[in-house]
């Protein structure tokens, strides 16, 4: 230590503080000495002015060491103190240490070298931890800046949420009421139109029921992220909603040229709790999905039973997903890097679904041979 320190003893005896000051004038430190012979008068210099260290006697008139410690700590006090005493006993040093002394120095065996290594102690320790308080503070600080921050962007993305359900809410309406004209208007019901009229006508309410659709889809998860969505759960066979959703999908399986096979085992009706209109919505994303993004071969739905689960496959044959696109394919409004059109909420849509359910939707895919989209879901016992 290079610079001069401004040391303190407290110690009603003056052979001693003399004693202390010899040792110290052999040390090498630099340092200013202040002593005093009264606990009270130590007390308020410590607690007005700035000192590298003090020395406290443990016995002194009215006050003994241990109540000094007590009182500067809980003041606020935070200079490195050295406890000296003429006599103690182990008891006496582990209480001091406890109240906040930095050392504990029997007097008989003080010398030049054990006051300065237990200078350099207090000190090293003492700013050491002045350190860790101060990078403690900042941590403390940098946490409220963080937590005002989060609330901030939590207010923001739920006033954006807000604004979005309002805004998918209001567009829904003249949607729907845009579908029902136009299927009007294609049954002629206005009055008859030319062939080209009804392309055109058609063209338009594809479209209009594609934003709907989509609109729906939205508004389903804004509901979902704001906890309003509520299952009406009824008990019901897993093999039956899927044998219907088949059905439904073939057609447009068809029309690509796509086989779509249900592979169940014959044994069982796979009974599951829960929402059926939602695992409905759930399914007929994932069999869309397959379907949509695959031009050549099959689709398949395999329903298996595995312990306590039941297993829902749903395959294809398609191109496939790239690693990067797995990795966040249920985040909402991601769509991967294919070219077909879409929303990017119908997956994760389908994953709070499945969450609702207490299950899971997993993926497993292979660029050039397609994707296995995999529903897992708790079963309950057949009647």
């Amino acid at each position: 230590m290079d610079e001069t320190l401004r040391l303190l003893v407290v110690d009603d005896d003056e052979v001693d503080r003399m004693a202390l000051r010899r040792a110290l004038k052999r040390s090498t430190l630099s340092f200013e000495l202040q002593e005093v012979d009264s606990a009270d008068v130590g007390a308020n210099l410590l607690k007005s002015e700035p000192f590298d260290c003090a020395f406290l006697d443990y016995r002194m008139p009215g006050c003994d060491g241990l109540t000094l410690v007590n009182r500067l700590r809980e003041s606020g006090v935070k200079t490195p103190l050295i406890a000296l005493t003429g006599q103690g006993s182990e008891e006496t040093a582990v209480n001091l240490m406890k109240a906040g002394v930095s050392d504990y120095l029997p007097k008989i065996r003080l010398s030049t070298e054990t006051l300065t290594q237990a200078i350099h102690k207090a000190i090293r320790v003492y700013r050491a931890e002045c350190e860790v308080a101060l990078a403690n503070q900042r941590l403390r600080e940098s946490h409220k800046r963080l937590e005002r921050q989060n609330q901030a962007l939590e207010y923001m993305v739920k006033q954006r949420d807000d604004f979005a359900t309002r805004l998918t809410h209001d567009l829904r309406t003249p949607l729907i009421a845009a579908n029902r004209v136009l299927e009007l208007c294609l049954q002629e019901t206005f009055g008859e139109i030319t062939e080209e009229t009804q392309e055109a006508l058609r063209n338009i309410a594809t479209s209009n029921t594609n934003l709907l659709t989509m609109v729906n889809a939205l508004l389903e998860v804004y509901r979902h992220d704001a906890g309003q969505k509520l299952l009406s759960r009824s008990r019901f066979s897993l093999r039956s909603l899927c044998k219907e959703i088949v059905e439904e999908l073939a057609p447009l399986a068809y029309e690509k040229g796509l086989e779509i096979v249900l592979d169940i085992d014959d044994a069982l009706e796979f009974f599951i709790e829960g929402d059926r209109l939602e695992l409905r919505r759930l399914i007929t994303n994932l069999a869309g999905n397959a379907i949509k993004f695959t031009d050549t071969g099959r689709v398949t739905l395999r329903l298996r039973s595995r312990a306590t689960k039941i297993s829902l496959e749903v395959e294809d044959t398609g191109a496939g997903i790239d690693e990067e696109d797995l990795r966040q394919i249920f985040e909402r409004f991601r769509q991967g890097n294919h070219m077909r059109v879409g929303s990017g909420l119908g997956l994760h849509l389908a994953q709070r679904i499945a969450h609702l359910h207490n299950g899971q939707i997993t993926v497993r895919s292979t660029l050039g041979e397609g994707s296995v989209f995999e529903l897992t879901l708790p079963q309950t016992r057949s009647i």
